[in-house]
């Protein structure tokens, strides 16, 4: 079944009704929202499992969407996929080497060209505004969606380690964690398309209420932009599914590297004294002396 050219693509009537469904079709924007191109290929029961939901959920979501029926749905989920990839067809995405070897040097190709794309596109003066941002905040929260999520809790490992606490906020508690900053913290924002409308709102919040707002998406005209003080576009389309994590999680290793190279001398004394309390829990050896028992530095676990 055919979708009319002229009818709303399926990332603007997830982003508009995302806020306003069921918790269990929510369930199922959230597996669309983390991998958008596998769930094209999903039939209706397979997209049901992930979700946790029924069959006849999955059918009310593609009808609460404007979608006649499971179908048309999934039409437009494979039409969106084929515009994102800038393929003509789906089927010529999926068109990669079955082996492993083959598979991976496919992916090394895509990042490579990520990377590429990113160090062209990036705007020094934007990075340094925005390390400069994080550092003067004194509470910094991430928050994203789906792989948007993923990408906040790299993003905050980063900076922790680098001596720049931050917390990745839980999807479920968005608008508690943002309630809290205020105009001296940072809300820092990560949502790619199609674009979380909890990320969307909590970044309208934030903006409202003056809070600074740092925000990672895939476009410069993402919906995030209106609201953002920086805004960093990060390339990450991926080789099959939604997207890869190695743009977003290169430039977070950037970010801490920089961050911890201006305080040398704390986080070197974070890190000795992070040592420190670790190095009772370190396992002296990899594999047991004895079977059922494990050398341990502050003694010995027996099975």
């Amino acid at each position: 079944m055919s979708i009319k050219p002229d009818s709303p693509p399926i990332q603007v009537r997830l982003a508009e009704s995302y806020r306003d469904l069921p918790l269990a079709q929510r369930a199922i924007a959230d597996v669309l929202m983390a991998d958008p191109l596998l769930g094209a290929l999903w039939g209706i029961e397979i997209m049901a499992g992930r979700a946790r939901v029924s069959v006849g959920t999955v059918i009310r979501f593609a009808k609460r969407l404007g979608y006649k029926g499971f179908s048309e749905f999934r039409d437009a989920l494979r039409a969106a996929c084929s515009t994102r990839s800038e393929e003509a067809e789906l089927e010529q995405q999926l068109d990669v080497p079955q082996d492993m070897l083959g598979t991976l040097g496919g992916v090394v190709r895509r990042d490579g060209k990520h990377l590429s794309r990113l160090i062209q596109a990036v705007d020094p003066a934007l990075l340094e505004s925005a390390a400069r941002l994080l550092l003067d905040s004194n509470h910094r929260v991430i928050l994203g969606r789906g792989v948007g999520h993923v990408m906040g809790l790299i993003f905050a490992f980063y900076l922790t380690q680098a001596g720049v606490p931050c917390i990745a906020a839980l999807p479920s508690d968005f608008s508690n964690q943002v309630a809290n900053l205020g105009p001296t913290d940072l809300l820092v924002v990560i949502s790619f398309s199609p674009y979380s409308r909890e990320t969307v709102d909590a970044a309208s919040f934030a903006r409202e209420n003056g809070v600074p707002l740092l925000a990672f998406s895939d476009r410069k005209d993402s919906p995030l932009a209106p609201f953002a003080d920086i805004l960093i576009p990060v390339p990450s389309e991926d080789l099959l599914f939604s997207f890869s994590l190695t743009s977003f999680a290169t430039l977070s290793h950037a970010f801490a590297i920089v961050l911890a190279a201006r305080d040398q001398s704390g986080t070197l004394q974070r890190l000795k004294a992070a040592d420190k309390v670790a190095q009772p829990l370190f396992v002296e050896h990899w594999l047991p002396k004895q079977p059922g028992a494990l050398q341990l530095k502050t003694g010995k676990l027996k099975g």
